[in-house]
């Protein structure tokens, strides 16, 4: 990287990673400490760490799941591809982020209704098909948390690297996960969300400023500007693979290969990556699905207006006096590493925007990087710890197990990025690697939660189907088409294309036919009647374990240590068995009926079909022919996009604030009384 352009200084770089990872973890640590106090939450409880208490709302869920799909790498790659393939790549990224997340509001519900006390869904394997899928299903999650969390490193690394003045990739990739380490160890899963929603706030506002900022700029000079630079650029340059080499047509190859290779990846990122199975078991069973499709209505705002005007800004720019790289061309491994997005705020907005943009890059990662900790952390106490080490562990040993999980993850992860750095991984091959190795556990597992007729030997042969068969045909293909296997070739979009779709889909193929030639049927009570909740220890004192219950169960517990049994005398219960109870009635607060989790399984299914339609085939088929952009539709396009901006910013960013305005009213009271009125 002789060649690389320093952007900001190196002060600027470790001002974010040290400085404000500082902030946040202080802040979240003192969070936690309010909460627990004012808000009766508990981060000593496994249940609170874990699940959250299996009971937060509806727009704090909802930004939650936006902050962990808002990924450091989607802000950089975005503008990359369009820069590489055209506009229409900035909406074929949003249409890749988009159904993987309604189809995750579809498996919450479905696991609200059947399991309601699981913590992982290894747990649900487990339970439902035995030892050995369950150790299949745990390699393959906690490969798809290490690769999944490395790329975000690895990519926000990078970045970070060529916009801190060179700053050593080594030296960002190792302190990026040191801050989330404070805050999640002390507060676990809510202090994720808190954050989450925090950074989301941070990202959607900056969002909003640089893609405003871009586009109104004297050098771009609005819409009619954008649209008559891209147009005069259109017959100065050709790109492969679209209609008349133009950047400015809806049939663009590049895009829809890449689209479609996102999308692929994106189901394992999800659907295998057991922190939004998290994030649907914490949600209250009323805000689990229509959390899940306000992000998955929204994501798109990240993406598209980012693309479509700062990647188009590239293109125009590109080899202009004042391009930082200027007079020479960008080098493929700066257009590979996501280097185009800095690149044009630092000739367009100067460095503030730079240095709005380092800021939200190490946001999105720490975001993201948290809810990994926070799931392999779960993965290494219920279903390592518990189920083959310690099987009578309590609160105390698994809170233990918790905290040493986010440490040693966070470690691994950053010296695992370290590793890909040296041996000259970057962003985009590892984008076009992974889905190789994550999406063969994919269908089997929506299954799991969905379909009765699956059985314990279908879930097990069908992802090592797709996992041989996905890389077999992406070497195959590599070698087919360049001749031979080198990192290049097999970060082509083709081989990457047939060994996903391979990875992706051929397990679920596999699965149904080995259920249907040799049939069964499980009995979903199985999951029901399961018991998973942890509670605390015999021997706890109860002042100690009086916080990890909602206020209403809280009042019930002063009254509760003697109850009445069947036969109508008076019993004790222990300190163990009033936990469970307990806990029972704090599920019960929030539960439906099973009527109305049927009628949120139908919203969800209509609403995943609904959207992959939309976005895979009613809107961009059309546009697939021989046809540019006129200027009226490309107007109308950047205009929604950033329509969908500021709506994400109102409804993901500033509705929390008044959902939760009663919390931090309380909070706040008690603050100001115990502390400011006292002084």
């Amino acid at each position: 990287m002789s060649q690389s352009v320093e952007l900001l200084g190196q002060g600027a770089g470790y001002g974010i990673l040290v400085g404000v990872g500082a902030l946040f973890a202080g802040g979240m640590i003192l969070t936690t400490k309010l909460l627990q106090k004012y808000l009766n939450e508990n981060a000593h409880s496994t249940e609170t760490f874990s699940v959250a208490n299996r009971s937060v709302g509806t727009f704090l869920s909802a930004s939650a799941v936006y902050s962990s799909w808002s990924w450091a790498t989607e802000l950089l790659w975005v503008s990359t591809m369009v820069y590489s393939y055209g506009i229409q790549a900035s909406y074929y990224y949003g249409a890749g982020l988009a159904v993987q997340i309604a189809v995750m509001s579809l498996i919450g519900i479905h696991a609200k209704k059947k399991v309601p006390t699981a913590h992982t869904s290894l747990e649900i394997v487990e339970l439902r098909y035995g030892r050995a899928n369950h150790l299949l299903y745990l390699f393959l999650a906690l490969a798809n948390n290490l690769l999944s969390c490395s790329s975000m490193i690895l990519g926000a690394s990078g970045a970070i690297s060529i916009i801190a003045g060179n700053l050593h990739p080594v030296a960002s990739t190792m302190l990026i996960p040191f801050g989330v380490l404070l805050y999640t160890v002390v507060g676990g899963l809510k202090a994720t969300f808190l954050t989450d929603f925090v950074h989301t706030l941070i990202l959607l506002l900056i969002l909003c400023y640089l893609n405003t900022s871009v586009l109104t700029s004297d050098q771009i000079g609005g819409l009619d500007g954008l649209y008559d630079l891209l147009v005069k650029k259109d017959g100065e340059r050709y790109i492969a693979g679209n209609y008349d080499g133009s950047i400015l047509t809806g049939k663009s190859q590049g895009a829809l290969f890449f689209g479609l290779i996102l999308t692929c990846g994106n189901f394992g990122l999800t659907v295998l990556d057991s922190s939004f199975w998290q994030k649907t078991f914490s949600a209250s069973p009323k805000a689990t699905v229509p959390a899940y499709l306000i992000a998955a209505f929204f994501i798109f705002a990240n993406v598209w207006p980012l693309g479509s005007i700062i990647g188009g800004a590239a293109i125009v720019l590109d080899g202009t006096p004042g391009w930082p790289t200027y007079p020479r061309a960008l080098t493929q491994y700066e257009i590979d590493s996501g280097f185009v997005l800095p690149y044009v705020l630092k000739q367009v907005l100067g460095n503030g925007a730079v240095g709005a943009l380092l800021l939200i890059i190490y946001l999105a990662v720490t975001s993201t990087v948290s809810a990994q900790m926070i799931s392999v952390s779960s993965i290494l106490s219920f279903d390592i710890y518990k189920k083959y080490i310690n099987p009578r562990a309590q609160n105390k040993h698994m809170i233990r197990i918790s905290h040493i999980g986010v440490v040693f993850f966070g470690l691994f992860c950053a010296a695992f990025s370290v590793m890909l750095h040296y041996v000259g991984v970057n962003m985009t091959w590892y984008g076009y690697f992974y889905p190789l190795i994550i999406c063969p556990g994919v269908i089997p597992l929506i299954f799991t939660i969905t379909w009765d007729r699956q059985t314990a030997l279908a879930v097990f042969v069908a992802p090592i189907f797709g996992l041989v068969f996905g890389i077999t045909i992406w070497l195959t293909t590599a070698y087919h088409y360049y001749g031979k296997i080198t990192i290049v070739s097999t970060g082509g979009q083709l081989p990457a294309l047939f060994g996903s779709l391979t990875a992706l889909l051929l397990p679920g193929i596999v699965s149904i036919i080995v259920s249907l030639a040799y049939p069964s049927k499980f009995d979903w009570k199985k999951l029901q009647e399961a018991d998973l909740l942890i509670t605390q220890e015999e021997d706890k004192p109860d002042s100690e374990s009086n916080g990890e219950y909602s206020d209403e169960v809280n009042e019930k517990r002063e009254h509760t240590h003697t109850t009445i049994n069947e036969t109508g005398s008076k019993e004790e219960l222990s300190s163990k068995e009033l936990d469970e109870k307990l806990i029972g009635e704090e599920l019960e607060l929030h539960q439906l009926t099973e009527r109305e989790l049927d009628f949120w399984i139908k919203i969800a299914t209509g609403a995943a079909i609904f959207i992959l339609l939309i976005t895979w085939v009613l809107w961009p088929l059309p546009l697939y022919r021989n046809w540019k952009f006129s200027r009226a539709y490309f107007k109308g396009y950047v205009t929604v996009s950033l329509i969908w901006l500021y709506g994400a910013f109102i409804v993901i960013g500033l509705v929390p604030l008044v959902a939760g305005r009663k919390s931090f009213y309380k909070v706040f009271n008690g603050v100001y009384r115990d502390y400011i009125k006292r002084d």
